[in-house]
C-alpha cells in the first residue's frame, strides 16, 4: 500500500492528558498503539483535579454539583462514571510519579471551585497539567508507545459506517500520511478557538467536532461554550491568558472603570456564583460603558498576602510581571475569554460514539457537563473517559482484524487526491488574514455570550457564505496550507454550534439568548443531537437520558 501508511491497533489523535492517558490504558491492555498530535494542546492549563477526596465530600455530592451547575441535562451515566472513578485516577497518578501538594497533616491541600459546595481541587502548586502531561509520557512509553509528532489529522476513514483509520499530513514536510487501525480514538479538545478571544492553544481547533461530523457521528450539547470570566486583555502578550476566580473566594475583586464593585461573588445564601453568570456580569459591565480603557473590567487581587498571589499563583503572576504588570501592586484589565467547549462527540460510558470503531475522550466529548460545569472537573474529565476510551477501544481491537488493503487503499487514494487538490490552489482572491478577520467578526457579533435569534440566522448565512469562498484562499506554502485546515476545521464547528445555539429557544448555563432570557424546564429538558447524513445536518431533540 506505501510507505506512508502506518497500521495499528489504537490510534489515538491528540495528545494531551486524555490522549495520553487513552494510551496507557490501551497499551496495559496489550495493544500496539499510535499517539498523533500537533502539540499538548489544552492539558499544561489545568490547574487542578476535582476528586471527591475531603473528608466531608462524598461522589454522591460531587455528583450533585455536576448536575446542578449543568442545569440538569447532563447524562447522569456519565457523569456517576466521572465521581466514582476520579478518585482510582488522582491515585494511579501518584502510583506513576505525580506528587500532589498536601498538607501537613498528609492530607491532600485542597482548594474550592466556583460552582462546587466542597473543597476538591487536588493540585500540584499551578503546575498540574504539565507535571501530568510528563508523568503520563513516560507510562506510554513503557508500553511501546509510538509518537507521530507533528501530524495533523484532517479526515476520518469511513468504510460503511465503520472508522478504520485517518489520514493528514506531516506539518513538517506536507507528507501525506495515513493510517490504519482497528480502533481510533478522539482527543483531540475542543474548539474554543472559534472565538476571538479565546485561552485554546494554536493546536486546539474544533477538528474533533468536524472530523467525527462529516464521518457521520452524532455530537451533543454544541450550543455551550463555557467562556472563563477573567483573561488578561492587555497587555498584547497577555491577551487570552487567564487569572483564576478562586482568588475572587479568597477575597479578590472586580471592579469597573468607575471602582465600583459590580457583582458579589457570594449571595446572600452563601452560594458561590457560576462562571456564566459571571461573564454574563462582566460583559455586561463593558457593553453598557463602564469598562476599562481596553475593553475590559478590573481585576484587584493586591489585597490578598503577597506570598498566595506570588507562590500559589505563580503560573499567572510570573507571565504577568513578565510583561509589566505586578498583580501585587496593580489591578490586571480582564474580560471573558472561550475556556472550555461542553458539547462533542456523543459517547456511552465505554467511550464509544456512534460509529463503530470511534471512541473519543476529554473535551472532545459532549453530554457529561451539560450546560456549564464546576471548575476542576474538565481535569477529571480528561482522566476518567481517557483512561475508558483507551481500554476499551484496545479490548474492541482484540476482537477485529485490520480493514482489507484493497478496500483501504481505494478509501485512502480518495482522501490523498482530496489532498492535493487543496495543496495545489495557490492562486486565489482571498488572503487567509483575511477570511479569519471576517470569521471571527461573525463570531464577536452574532455567537458570542450574548445571542439572539435574528443575529443567530445572520451567522448562520455568512458562514455558509465564507464556507463556500474557500476554493478562493491562496496557499503558497505548508504553513498556510496548515493555516486553511485549521480554519475549515473551525468554521464546521461554528456552523454547528450556530444551529444548536439557534434551536434552543432559552437560556440555560452558559447558553443565553436575549430574545429567550429565561429557562425553560418544561420545554427545555432536553439535549440537542446534531449528525450528518448524507450531505445534510440533521437536528434531534432529545429527552435527557435517565432524567
Amino acid at each position: 500500500m506505501g510507505t506512508d501508511v502506518y497500521k495499528t491497533d489504537v490510534l489515538i489523535i491528540g495528545n494531551g492528558i486524555a490522549g495520553l492517558r487513552a494510551a496507557c490504558s490501551a497499551g496495559k491492555v496489550g495493544a500496539s498503539v499510535v499517539v498523533v498530535g500537533m502539540g499538548e494542546g489544552a492539558s499544561p492549563g489545568i490547574m487542578a483535579f476535582n476528586a471527591p477526596v475531603g473528608p466531608n465530600d462524598s461522589a454522591e455530592l460531587y455528583f450533585e454539583d455536576t448536575l446542578s451547575c449543568g442545569c440538569l441535562i447532563n447524562d447522569r451515566d456519565l457523569v456517576r462514571v466521572l465521581v466514582e472513578n476520579i478518585i482510582s485516577e488522582i491515585t494511579y497518578l501518584e502510583r506513576i510519579g505525580l506528587k500532589l501538594d498536601r498538607n501537613e497533616k498528609g492530607d491532600f491541600d485542597l482548594m474550592q471551585a466556583l460552582g462546587a459546595s466542597r473543597a476538591r481541587l487536588v493540585h500540584y502548586k499551578a503546575l498540574t497539567g504539565i507535571t501530568s502531561l510528563d508523568v503520563l509520557k513516560k507510562e506510554a512509553i513503557k508500553f511501546d508507545v509510538a509518537f507521530h509528532k507533528p501530524v495533523m489529522i484532517n479526515r476520518l476513514i469511513c468504510d460503511e459506517g465503520h472508522i478504520i483509520g485517518a489520514v493528514g499530513f506531516n506539518l513538517s514536510s506536507g507528507k501525506f500520511i495515513s493510517y490504519l487501525a482497528k480502533s481510533v480514538v478522539l482527543a483531540a479538545g475542543g474548539c474554543g478557538s472559534i472565538y476571538p478571544v479565546s485561552q485554546y492553544p494554536a493546536d486546539i481547533f474544533g477538528s474533533g467536532y468536524s472530523m467525527a461530523y462529516l464521518a457521520g457521528a452524532k455530537l451533543v450539547d454544541m450550543e455551550f461554550m463555557q467562556f472563563d470570566p477573567c483573561s488578561f486583555v492587555y497587555p498584547e502578550k497577555l491577551v487570552g491568558c487567564s487569572i483564576p476566580t478562586t482568588m475572587l473566594m479568597e477575597g479578590a475583586q472586580l471592579r469597573n472603570a468607575k471602582g465600583e464593585i459590580f457583582v458579589k461573588v457570594l449571595n446572600e445564601r452563601g452560594a458561590r456564583i457560576h462562571k456564566d453568570a459571571l461573564s454574563r456580569a462582566i460583559s455586561k459591565e463593558i457593553a453598557e460603558g463602564r469598562g476599562t480603557p481596553n475593553g475590559g473590567v478590573f481585576y484587584d487581587v493586591s489585597m490578598l498576602p503577597a506570598k498566595k498571589v506570588i507562590v500559589d499563583h505563580s503560573i499567572f503572576y510570573e507571565p504577568a510581571l513578565e510583561a509589566g504588570v505586578d498583580l501585587t501592586r496593580e489591578p490586571a484589565e480582564v474580560a471573558p475569554a472561550a475556556h472550555s467547549s461542553l458539547g462533542g462527540v456523543k459517547i456511552n460510558e465505554r467511550g464509544e460514539t456512534s460509529l463503530p470503531g470511534l471512541y473519543a475522550a476529554g473535551e472532545t466529548v459532549g453530554g457529561l457537563h451539560g450546560a456549564n460545569r464546576p471548575g476542576g472537573s474538565a481535569g477529571a474529565e480528561v482522566l476518567v473517559f481517557g483512561a475508558r476510551a483507551g481500554k476499551y477501544a484496545a479490548e474492541s481491537a482484540r476482537e477485529k482484524r485490520l480493514a482489507p488493503e484493497g478496500k483501504a487503499a481505494v478509501l485512502i487514494a480518495r482522501e490523498k487526491k482530496r489532498y492535493k487538490e487543496r495543496k495545489l490552489r495557490s492562486e486565489g482572491s482571498m488572503g487567509l488574514t483575511e477570511a479569519m478577520s471576517v470569521f471571527y467578526k461573525i463570531m464577536a457579533d452574532h455567537l458570542y455570550i450574548i445571542k439572539n435569534g435574528q443575529g443567530i440566522n445572520k451567522a448562520i448565512g455568512k458562514l455558509k457564505d465564507l464556507e463556500e469562498s474557500i476554493p478562493q484562499i491562496t496557499v503558497k506554502n505548508i504553513q498556510q496550507l496548515s493555516a486553511l485546515h485549521r480554519f475549515e476545521h473551525m468554521l464546521k464547528s461554528a456552523q454547528i454550534v450556530a444551529a444548536a445555539a439557534l434551536i434552543r429557544t432559552e437560556s440555560r448555563g452558559v447558553h443565553y439568548r436575549s430574545d429567550y432570557p429565561e429557562r425553560k424546564d418544561k420545554q427545555w429538558l432536553n439535549n440537542i443531537v446534531i449528525q450528518r447524513l448524507g450531505d445534510k445536518m440533521q437536528i434531534e431533540i432529545a429527552d435527557v437520558k435517565n432524567n
